[in-house]
């Protein structure tokens, strides 16, 4: 009887460190019921999945808003904001707390960008099979954003960065299940990806290889996918711009391995230009020291100067001869908002040449700090009325009040207002408008303003008693405002 006994309380303990079996969702096995129904039971189906997803979020939404923005901001990128947007109410509401712009950036320098920074995507044939089911499908390849049509993807793009992504049976599904097909950049793109396979299997298709494939293996630092198209027979084409694109990418091993080439690969001013944009300066530092030395020019400082790349720039300057420099250099400083490499450029001697330019350009970019220097040197940077249209175009009206506060204060013109009109800055406007006496204006104001749909703009200029004359508008405008009822009312 106690043996018994014992037993039956093994028996119990034993059971009851058993884990259990986790219970499934009611309203799961509901859904499951329903969709086996079929089209019948569509509208219960409807109203289940409706629960469904209320109740995941509640349950996701006890989340610490914090905890969420942590998750979001390590494993997402810009390009994952659509799919997440579109999964669920919830989801795109976290989507908005992120305040990111939901768009996607899928050209070269952004994909490598985070190619390097290990977060570039790798997408699954699912992810693709949704991308068609859910967007409307454009033939060809256009990653011009200006070009694209919005909402629209292109299946020259999604084969490109499937070659990118290295996934030869994404590649062959889509083409064989799609019917879509390579295209002129898919190379490129295979060579910035590095994929050997992707590559011969290009190969085995008969695509012909452009000197951009061996551009993208280079921009992309990936030595063995060069070396493999420069070893087939006859070898991929290239040009400088293999060279140009390893010195973009900081790749100098890629570079070393091209110049030593029998022939080499050939170089230029964009070489070094590249490399002093991405402050790549043992790249620049190597150029230079080749015989004969990789040619530079004017561009090697200006682009420098624009990427706030001081060391870079330093070096450059220090060179027997210097690299030279000009009026653009000053320019493309401010244009990046780089201060302190503005400063480095008028410090030496002789300082490096400025122009109304450099005033323009810190207008336009609202570069406050930088006026304040230019101005207090001596003589101060000059500047003019494209100054104050500058800083109007582009709404900075601290910068304007600060410009016109000075002693002369910087110069204006009708161009100022019609500028500001145009960029749809109504309280730009209505500042140089109030001041004794006010900035000019002409019918450029309305006209600029109705032809660009600023149409608030529009409508102050129009019931101000000293506006321009409509007279002076030309056909078209006068047509648009017809359009929007302007002129109802009048004789």
């Amino acid at each position: 009887m106690g043996g018994s006994d014992a037993e039956g309380s093994s028996a119990k303990r034993a059971k009851t460190s058993e884990p259990k079996e986790e219970e499934e969702d009611p309203l799961v096995r509901r859904r499951e019921e329903l969709i086996l129904q079929g089209a019948s039971a569509a509208e219960s189906l409807r109203a289940v999945c409706a629960k469904l997803q209320a109740k995941n979020e509640k349950l996701l939404g006890r989340l610490p808003p914090e905890l969420w923005k942590k998750i979001l901001d390590e494993n997402l990128h810009q390009n994952d904001l659509v799919a997440l947007a579109m999964t669920c109410r919830f989801f795109r509401e976290k989507q908005k707390d992120l305040g990111w712009k939901v768009e996607t950036d899928w050209t070269s320098d952004r994909v490598l960008e985070l190619q390097k920074s290990g977060k570039v995507a790798s997408y699954s044939f699912g992810w693709y099979r949704w991308v068609c089911d859910t967007f409307e499908i454009l033939p060809g390849c256009e990653w011009r954003k200006w070009l694209r049509v919005e909402g629209a993807v292109y299946e020259g793009n999604l084969v490109n960065y499937a070659a990118f992504q290295g996934s030869v049976e994404i590649l062959r599904r889509l083409m064989e299940e799609k019917g879509w097909k390579l295209n002129v950049g898919t190379d490129k793109w295979a060579g910035q990806g590095g994929s050997i396979e992707v590559l011969e299997r290009l190969k085995e298709r008969g695509y012909e290889f452009n000197v951009m494939a061996c551009a993208g293996a280079a921009r992309g630092g990936h030595l063995k996918a060069l070396q493999y198209l420069r070893g087939l027979d006859p070898p991929c084409p290239w040009n400088s711009g293999t060279c140009s694109e390893a010195a973009a990418g900081g790749h100098l091993d890629v570079l070393k391995w091209a110049r030593s080439q029998d022939p080499p690969c050939p170089w230029d001013e964009e070489t070094c230009s590249w490399a002093a944009r991405n402050g790549h300066l043992e790249v620049l530092k190597w150029a230079r020291d080749q015989d004969p030395p990789c040619r530079w020019d004017e561009m090697t400082c200006v682009v420098a100067a624009k990427g706030g790349h001081l060391d870079v720039l330093k070096w450059l300057r220090d060179q027997d001869p210097p690299c030279p420099w000009g009026e653009a250099t000053c320019a493309w400083a401010v244009y990046g908002g780089s201060l302190e490499a503005l400063k480095f450029l008028r410090a030496q001697d002789p300082p490096c040449p400025w122009s109304e330019e450099t005033c323009r350009v810190a207008a336009g970019g609202g570069h406050l700090e930088v006026f304040k220097f230019a101005r207090s040197q001596s003589p101060p940077c000059p500047w003019n009325a494209d100054t104050c249209s500058e800083a109007a175009r582009c709404g900075h009206l601290d910068v304007l009040k600060w410009l016109r506060s000075q002693d002369p204060p910087c110069p204006w013109e009708e161009g100022t207002c019609s500028k500001a009109a145009k960029g749809g800055h109504l309280e730009v406007l209505k500042w140089l408008r109030s001041q004794s006496p006010p900035c000019p204006w002409d019918a450029d104001t309305c006209s600029e303003a109705a032809r660009n749909g600023q149409l608030e703009v529009v409508r102050w200029v129009m019931l101000q008693e000293d506006r321009p004359s409509v007279l002076d508008l030309p056909e078209d405008v006068v047509e648009l405002l017809k359009a929007e009822g302007f002129f109802d009312g009048e004789g």
